[in-house]
């Protein structure tokens, strides 16, 4: 039996009829393959090729970021131009499974400055889910993340190794607890490339997702990248949707949609 900390991230996702506009006006339209997707998690994206997942590029740039829900204000992030931050995403379904790649053009890698909870201060990218939709009101500086929403910020630690870190909502609460991502089988990697880096992330679909995934059901999603060129605290981000402000990590506001429009055998 799992743990209540755990039966309390198991949801159900919402089907909608198939051409329903996001709210936001981003939506990714996903692949489910047949079977296990034959991507092995190393950051090496050319397993991704063959599988029908088109890239998406990450187009928004954030001009303020750790906004403080008590007072509204946040620091001030610099524009970056195309070399030093841009990037583009792929997703792709298997019956159990949500996978992310992600290409990040980045002139400065600066990894594993930062301890638990502050990797945002390095380059990393972030990756949210939504798995009911519940219909909710929104308000300025206010949590809405239910047990069905959560963060997963992906890093690389002074060893080289993949870090996942990232909120979920506990009681009322948002924490990050260290190991939690890898116990409930995430997997994450990073690879450095001359113009930057690659990434991949597996997440589990029970993590928030109850139901089989099949033809129409839609899921939020959003995707971010910090950019950290000098060691110090971060200096831009860019993001999918249009969350101008950075405040996708304590709400749903601004997420987009994965919809689930085919289902494809690989290839290999």
């Amino acid at each position: 039996m799992r743990p209540k900390m755990l039966q309390a991230m198991i949801a159900s996702v919402t089907f909608l009829p198939m051409g329903t506009p996001a709210e936001e006006g981003y939506i990714y339209h996903i692949a489910l393959l047949a079977g296990p997707a034959p991507i092995e998690v190393d950051g090496d994206l050319s397993d991704w090729e063959g599988l029908e997942a088109e890239v998406e590029p990450i187009g928004n740039v954030c001009s303020v970021g750790n906004v403080s829900l008590a007072t509204g204000e946040g620091e001030r992030l610099s524009p970056p131009d195309s070399s030093d931050l841009s990037g583009s995403f792929r997703c792709i379904a298997d019956p159990e499974n949500f996978y992310v790649a992600l290409e990040v053009r980045d002139d400065k890698l600066v990894f594993g400055e930062e301890k638990f909870t502050q990797t945002w201060n390095d380059d990393s990218v972030e990756i949210y889910f939504d798995g009911d939709l519940a219909p909710k009101e929104y308000a300025e500086g206010r949590i809405d993340y239910d047990a069905n929403d959560l963060q997963i910020r992906l890093s690389l630690g002074r060893d080289g190794r993949a870090r996942l870190e990232g909120n979920a909502l506990f009681g009322e609460k948002l924490f990050m607890f260290p190991g939690l991502w890898e116990s409930l089988g995430m997997e994450g990697a990073i690879k450095e490339r001359p113009w930057g880096y690659t990434a991949e992330l597996k997440v589990p679909k029970i993590v928030f997702v109850a139901v089989p995934l099949m033809l129409g059901v839609r899921v939020g999603f959003q995707v971010m990248v910090n950019d950290d060129d000098d060691g110090g605290r971060r200096d831009s981000k860019i993001s999918w949707t249009e969350d101008f402000r950075d405040q996708s990590w304590h709400t749903t506001k601004y997420f987009g949609r994965l919809l689930i429009d085919r289902k494809i055998k690989p290839s290999r």
